[in-house]
């Protein structure tokens, strides 16, 4: 965790406007700087900086926030990795509060950037590797693939071990970094006689390896990996992803392949939208880990029955986040790897023009696996169908797909309709048409629609509590959160009450340090940079007033309801105490 100090003074230490034009080009506009947005495409600029308020607001996407909401967005980053980045900008060493953990994570990279380098010399270097150099000329990698992906040669017999020992790693941060395994006769490098192919995280930094043989040997995994460690989690990482996600971002789809070569193939050939999943199958770790950079998915793994498993293993779980799913299918006996270099770029382009959708993949499959002809075949290929369109967010694409389904099954599309709802919607909870706000404070508080507009009276309030904060102060002495209709500035407001405390210094900056919720983040910058809104004395005076009164009348309202359901049921207690409540907001009213 980084110390909240700290994370002022990099904010304090950086400029938006120098950040920001370190990636794309900004041009002044009176006080404030215009850009492109690099967050969706456009022809004009409608991407304002404010380095006044040091902010960003895009008001054609509705992108915004303060320096590190741009980074983490840009960069596809968290907050803490934010702050990470802007610190290393300044030259500033982050000071964690765990620093024995933090040290103790740094020396884990050290460990495996230096095994890296170790490795990668070795194939570069040795004249006795040249066996090993052709072998990966013949399978299409040439030198400057070696040197993209830095990979390498370990050759095992404890070489790395007494090369890691000489420049200072003791066996203990070895073990921890997998480097090497202990055995009967002691520790022995866990890599030997294998090629290796280090793993990279988002970040470029080599979190651990995995290891191929050149040459077939019986009883001989072809493939190892790192074992998991504090750095490297199978699971959470995609291979290739840091060298890839720009392009993934461009290209609004993301291809995903099983192996090292099978991503590395292609993408030395052009095809640079492409990671590895480090196995079969999908992890939902990885598939939050695509989502920061595409909503995009074209699945191609191999085309035998463990390839066809991992891609229907895949599809529910990609279709449940929200994902739109493609299946390219190899032909038999082909990886993307063998398919490039025996066939050729053009025709690895041309399966993916031909690829299918989810649906047309998945009931392929199945018309082989049952008879279509047979009532027990069609019933079950309906079930499984109808158990991936469940997985589908939107009413109307699960509609559309159940009469695909109807239609390739030659059943009627009610009796389809009828299957899914008693099968599958009846064991789920009703899904809401619209967003309702609901105050967990107070259960009795009346709903709002989400989608209610913005007054002038809450856009008024909000901006000058936004920048003033004995305005701030004054807000949340005499307002509730329910008091407000719009459902953004609900949220808004329920933020900023639960999450400041007296701020009397730099208080944007603060605001915009405490923000982690991107649609809050857009939506502040929006009234920040919107110079039309009235921000004066009186004009905040009167809307605080002016909320106040409507809040207090609904809260009124409310309250005579309730006292009347109490004395119909006689409870003199609590009709006591709601009469004592409605006297106290009657008098708020005549003094206020």
């Amino acid at each position: 965790m980084i110390p909240q100090a700290f994370i002022e003074e990099v904010q304090s230490r950086t400029d938006i406007v120098e950040v920001i034009s370190s990636y794309i080009p900004a041009k002044r506009t009176g006080r404030n700087f215009k850009a492109l947005c690099p967050f969706h495409g456009e022809k004009t600029p409608s991407f304002i900086i404010s380095p006044q308020k040091q902010i960003f607001h895009c008001f054609g996407c509705g992108e915004g926030g303060g320096v590190f909401q741009f980074l983490a967005l840009m960069e596809k980053v968290n907050f803490p990795e934010a702050v990470e980045m802007l610190a290393r900008r300044l030259g500033l060493d982050v000071p964690y509060k765990n620093e024995k953990a933090y040290k103790a994570k740094t020396v884990l990279y050290e460990a495996v950037n230096e095994a890296a380098s170790f490795f990668h010399k070795k194939l570069k270097n040795d004249k006795e590797y040249q066996p090993i150099r052709n072998y990966l000329n013949k399978r299409g990698i040439a030198d400057k693939t070696i040197d993209k992906f830095k990979l390498g040669y370990a050759p095992g017999n404890n070489s790395l071990i007494n090369h890691m020992r000489k420049v200072g790693f003791t066996l203990e941060v070895l073990e921890r970094a997998s480097l090497v395994t202990a055995g009967r006769g002691g520790f022995r490098d866990l890599f030997h006689g294998r090629i290796s192919f280090p793993i990279f995280d988002v970040r470029s930094r080599i979190i651990g390896f995995g290891g191929r043989i050149y040459k077939e040997m019986k009883d001989y995994p072809k493939y190892i990996n790192s074992l998991e460690n504090a750095l490297y989690s199978k699971r959470d990482n995609l291979f290739g992803l840091n060298f890839s996600k720009e392009d993934i971002i461009k290209e609004g789809k993301a291809i995903v392949v099983e192996g090292y070569l099978d991503m590395i193939i292609p993408f030395m050939r052009g095809i640079k939208n492409i990671v590895a999943s480090l196995g079969t199958a999908l992890t939902l770790e990885q598939i939050r880990l695509i989502k920061r950079y595409t909503s995009g998915i074209i699945l191609i793994y191999d085309s035998d029955k463990a390839g066809q498993r991992a891609t229907l293993r895949s599809l529910d779980l990609l279709l449940e986040n929200n994902l739109r799913v493609d299946v390219v299918s190899l032909p038999q006996g082909y990886d993307p790897d063998s398919l490039i270099i025996k066939n050729g770029k053009d025709c690895f382009l041309q399966l993916l023009d031909r690829r299918c959708d989810f649906f047309e993949y998945k009931l392929n499959i199945l018309k082989g696996a049952h008879d279509v002809d047979t009532i027990g075949g069609k019933s079950k290929i309906a079930q499984e169908m109808l158990t991936t369109i469940d997985k589908l967010n939107s009413e109307i694409e699960k509609y559309e797909y159940i009469k695909r389904l109807a239609n390739n099954l030659g059943i009627k599309e009610e009796i389809v309709i009828a299957e899914f709802q008693s099968g599958f919607s009846k064991n789920k909870t009703t899904r809401m048409k619209t967003k309702v706000w609901h105050t967990q404070s107070n259960k009795d508080t009346e709903n709002f629609v989400a989608n209610e507009p913005l007054s002038i009276t809450e856009k008024t309030l909000l901006k000058v509590i936004l920048t003033n904060p004995k305005a701030f102060s004054l807000t949340k002495k005499n307002l509730k959160e329910e008091y407000f209709r719009s459902y953004l500035a609900r949220r808004t407001i329920s933020f900023l009450f639960n999450s400041l405390g007296e701020v009397k210094n730099n208080y944007i900056q603060k605001i915009l340090r405490e923000i982690k919720d991107k649609e809050i983040s857009s939506f502040i910058s929006k009234i920040l940079m919107d110079d039309g809104i009235p921000s004066d004395k009186n004009s905040f005076k009167d809307s605080l007033l002016k909320l106040r009164k409507i809040g207090t009348l609904q809260l009124k309202k409310k309250l005579q309801g309730q006292i009347k359901q109490a004395e119909d049921d006689g409870d003199q207690k609590k009709l006591k105490e709601l009469i004592r409540k409605y006297s106290k907001i009657n008098n708020g009213i005549r003094n206020g």
